[in-house]
């Protein structure tokens, strides 16, 4: 059984988007990714971070803010976004049954197992 998606307010903070729920800030952000033998990604996809990680857990830091690795979430643009938004909002929402899912389990249990 699972939550329903957390309600959030995204704030534009230069590129970088944040949310906060339940004393966490989340962040999301576009960024290449490498792809292993393809490489790296030609275009900046969309995931989700956690900012203000412990020291140990710092993946990399967007202007002043430190982030953890983070999960791939959607393609790039303006779609991309709408659905970074929404499958974000699920994952916060179901923290501890996500961190043991892949992206295509989350999407199946975000839309009710289809």
């Amino acid at each position: 059984m699972t939550s329903p998606p957390a309600n959030l307010t995204w704030s534009d903070q230069q590129g970088l988007y944040l949310a906060e729920y339940d004393s966490t800030v989340w962040a999301l952000a576009t960024h290449s990714v490498h792809r292993g033998k393809a490489g790296w990604s030609d275009t900046d996809e969309w995931h989700l971070h956690r900012a203000y990680p412990n020291p140990d857990e710092v993946g990399w830091v967007a202007g002043h803010v430190p982030l953890d690795h983070g999960r791939w979430l959607a393609r790039p643009g303006k779609r991309g976004f709408k659905r970074a938004k929404q499958i974000a909002a699920w994952i916060i929402a179901n923290r501890e049954a996500a961190d043991g899912m892949g992206h295509h389990q989350i999407v199946s249990a975000m839309e009710g197992g289809r």
